[in-house]
């Protein structure tokens, strides 16, 4: 049987209902080829559509119960505080791991979920959350001041914040275009080094652009301003026009053993209106706060409207929004719990329900799992989790009437697998994703629904894209239902690898010719990576030896930088 290569493009956020058309119309002549030559359909993401169990999911064909990774941040086991996660804590071996294992020759290039990197047959450049090129993100270890001495300047990531005020939108087109043309130089450089079985490269710009830039291109958006449409109004195609370019070259260098894979961890669109859970779960009396006097004090200013999404609106409107930045930097951020409701001020003791992360996650607080839980397991657990279900699904919009929740799920319905107990007891999904549950502060805003004034403009969506070509792929095909946890077992067929049993995901047979690829027997379960599970002990104790204290800070001021978390 023969044994292909395979060159993955991850184009992150990239959803077909911006792609397809425009490849349709002539604008994106690459893609056009690619999609009559090969096959391509949507990409079912996790729920809840994030970077970090998405892109996990991929690498690892398993499901967030397995791997463990729910989003960007988890909670400590005895605390109500919570850390960022990174690669470490991913319980089950990757998709790079197995091929190394194997003796394939891998390159891991900027795919996010890969920091701290990782020893493997071949290299590494990590991705999100890889946090400064001060710090060891390559393996080896060298390889970065190689890169370096060969193309110069490595930037990690294009900015969005730049993009947030008026002032800094060219600022930050200048630094997208010049963060993938590095990317573009370094990936020549790597492919040059040797022929890789496997050879993977993230360009994150992708996503970037579509979460700065959507209001500019979409005239029914709420932040959409008619005359900025003249100059900025093509720029998500304007790049994804660039990026096509640069894969014709790519398509162009391509040996007849080659197959390519294009493929994004989540779609996207607009982003309208944020739901702000803690303040809904307070509201209806599952959250409460102490009666202390300090507490009282931070929550009736609080009502008023002192919160720290109204303090930044105004820092903004004076042109001071670099200050958000270094309010809510330093470990516990200080400055922010003094001054604004937070955790620190809930009465964990008559509190039966709260919300950490991002797009819509539940926890409840439960005796013997959290440090101050009060609901019982079993009737109560199952009680409570239904009455909080069944008001979610009537909770509107003050200004429309429309319902703001799509879809809700007890978290067993979506998830399986030994870290189930790790994930919010209940998710749910905002209407058309145009709502958003908001994750950057556990009191951001005093409202429950509230408009969009700035900031980012455009949000994930369930609906990723792939699309494969080569030899061994079927041509102008269409496929439905496939998953994100579909690509590993895919990927590793093509490389004629058996795949474990214990993946969730499936071969895409339908893909590929029979008479070029075989589906090998699976393999037993592999076993899952030993890690340690965070307690209450300090954070830089607990993600691993090789993760510090200043390291950690890195990452959490990324993550806050990005708005994932506070």
């Amino acid at each position: 049987m023969k044994r292909f290569k395979l060159v993955v493009i991850g184009l992150d956020g990239a959803t077909f209902d911006l792609l397809k058309p425009w490849a349709q119309e002539g604008k994106l002549p690459t893609l056009r080829k690619l999609l009559m030559e090969g096959t391509a359909g949507e990409l079912q993401s996790t729920i809840p559509p994030m970077t970090a169990p998405a892109w996990t999911s991929f690498m690892t064909g398993k499901n967030p119960g397995k791997h463990g990774l729910y989003d960007w941040i988890n909670r400590y086991q005895d605390s109500y505080e919570v850390f960022p996660v990174t690669a470490q804590h991913c319980h089950e071996p990757t998709l790079w791991e197995l091929l190394s294992d194997a003796g394939q020759r891998v390159c891991v290039f900027n795919v996010p979920m890969t920091y701290p990197p990782t020893p493997l047959n071949g290299v590494m450049i990590s991705g999100m959350p890889a946090p400064s090129t001060r710090l060891t993100i390559t393996y080896p270890a060298d390889l970065l001041s190689d890169i370096q001495r060969e193309v110069g300047e490595y930037l990690l990531y294009p900015d969005p914040g730049q993009a947030y005020s008026d002032a800094g939108v060219d600022a930050f087109l200048d630094r997208l275009y010049r963060t993938t043309a590095t990317r573009l130089k370094v990936m020549a450089y790597l492919r040059g080094l040797e022929d890789w079985d496997f050879f993977m490269l993230v360009l994150n710009g992708t996503d970037t652009v579509q979460h700065a830039m959507w209001k500019y291109s979409c005239p029914d958006h709420p932040l959409h301003e008619p005359r900025k449409f003249v100059k900025y109004g093509d720029a998500i195609l304007d790049y994804f026009q660039y990026v096509d370019r640069a894969l014709g070259e790519i398509v162009t260098g391509l040996s007849d053993d080659t197959v390519l894979l294009l493929m994004s961890d989540h779609g996207f669109g607009p982003l309208h209106k944020f739901i702000h859970v803690n303040n809904w779960l307070r509201q209806e009396g599952w959250l409460k706060i102490k009666r202390a006097p300090k507490s009282l004090a931070k929550s009736t200013m609080f009502d008023l409207g002192f919160a720290p999404m109204t303090i930044y609106n105004v820092l903004m409107s004076i042109g001071m929004g670099r200050f958000k930045r270094e309010v809510v930097r330093g470990r516990g951020q200080t400055l922010l719990k003094t001054l604004f409701l937070s955790f620190d001020d809930v009465d964990w003791s008559a509190t039966s329900a709260y919300s950490l992360g991002n797009v819509g996650q539940i926890r409840l607080n439960v005796r013997g799992r959290e440090p101050q839980g009060i609901v019982e397991p079993g009737d109560q657990y199952e009680a409570v989790r239904d009455e909080i279900v069944s008001r979610l699904r009537e909770l509107r919009d003050p200004e429309t009437g429309e319902r703001v929740v799509q879809d809700v799920f007890h978290r067993e319905e979506i998830y399986w697998g030994h870290n189930l107990k790790q994930a919010a007891d209940i998710l749910f999904i905002p209407t058309r994703m145009e709502y958003f549950g908001f994750g950057e502060y556990e009191f951001g805003s005093n409202q429950i629904i509230e408009r969009l004034k700035r900031g980012i403009s455009g949000t994930h969506r369930l609906n990723g894209m792939f699309l494969m070509w080569g030899k061994p792929v079927e041509a102008d095909t269409w496929l439905e239902g496939t998953r994100i946890l579909d690509l590993a077992p895919t990927i590793l067929t093509l490389l004629a690898q058996p795949v474990p049993a214990d993946m969730d995901g499936r071969v895409l047979k339908e893909a590929l010719i029979t008479e070029y690829v075989a589906v090998q027997p699976a393999t037993g379960p592999v076993s899952a990576k030993s890690l340690p599970v965070p307690s209450s002990t300090p954070a830089s104790s607990q993600l691993s030896d090789t993760l510090s204290d200043a390291d950690e800070e890195l990452i959490v001021q990324r993550l806050r930088d990005l708005g994932y978390m506070a």
